[in-house]
C-alpha cells in the first residue's frame, strides 16, 4: 500500500467511494476544487495492484486543520486502516497547524471511535449541520501542541 497526494486521475475511483461511503456524496467539481486549492491536502491510499483503498481531504486555513473527508472502502474497513492512513497523511502536511477539527454525524459510530483513537475529543455541536435530515453535527477536535502532529492528547 502507498499513500499519494491525490490526483486529477484519481477521481473516477475517488468519486466512486465517496458515493458508496457518504448520504450526500461530494460531486467531481468538489474534488477539482480541492485539488486546485492551494491550502489543501489530499492523499489517496492505493493498493499494490493501483486500486484505491481509501481517501482523506484536508484544508489548512491559517493554524487550523480543517477534516473535510475521510472514507475507507468496504474491503478494507475494521482493520485499522483508517488510522494509520490518517497519521500519515498527518505528517505530510507541514508542521503549522496548532489544532485540527471536524465534523461527524451523530449516527457514524465508527467515525467517532476512529477520531477518539486519533485523540480528538467532542468540542460541540452543529444544530441542524446535515440539511438531509436535520441532524446536529458533532464538533471534534484536537489540540497540536507548538504545531506538531506527534503530540500528547488534547484532554
Amino acid at each position: 500500500m502507498q499513500v499519494m497526494p491525490m490526483s486529477a486521475g484519481d477521481l473516477p475511483e475517488v468519486i466512486g467511494l465517496e458515493s458508496r461511503a457518504f448520504k450526500n456524496p461530494w460531486g467531481i467539481l468538489a474534488f477539482v476544487n480541492e485539488l486546485a486549492c492551494s491550502s489543501a491536502f489530499n492523499y489517496v491510499l492505493m493498493s499494490n495492484q493501483r486500486r484505491l483503498i481509501a481517501y482523506i481531504c484536508f484544508r489548512l486555513i491559517l493554524d487550523e486543520l480543517h477534516v473535510l473527508k475521510i472514507a475507507v472502502n468496504n474491503e478494507y474497513r475494521g482493520k485499522g486502516i483508517a488510522f494509520q492512513f490518517f497519521n500519515q497523511c498527518l505528517g505530510e502536511i507541514p508542521e503549522v497547524f496548532n489544532f485540527a477539527f471536524l465534523e461527524v454525524r451523530p449516527a457514524n459510530i465508527a467515525g467517532i471511535r476512529l477520531y477518539q483513537k486519533l485523540g480528538f475529543r467532542e468540542w460541540g455541536r452543529r444544530p441542524g449541520y446535515y440539511l438531509d435530515t436535520g441532524e446536529d453535527a458533532i464538533m471534534m477536535g484536537k489540540i497540536f501542541k507548538g504545531g506538531f502532529y506527534e503530540c500528547k492528547d488534547s484532554d
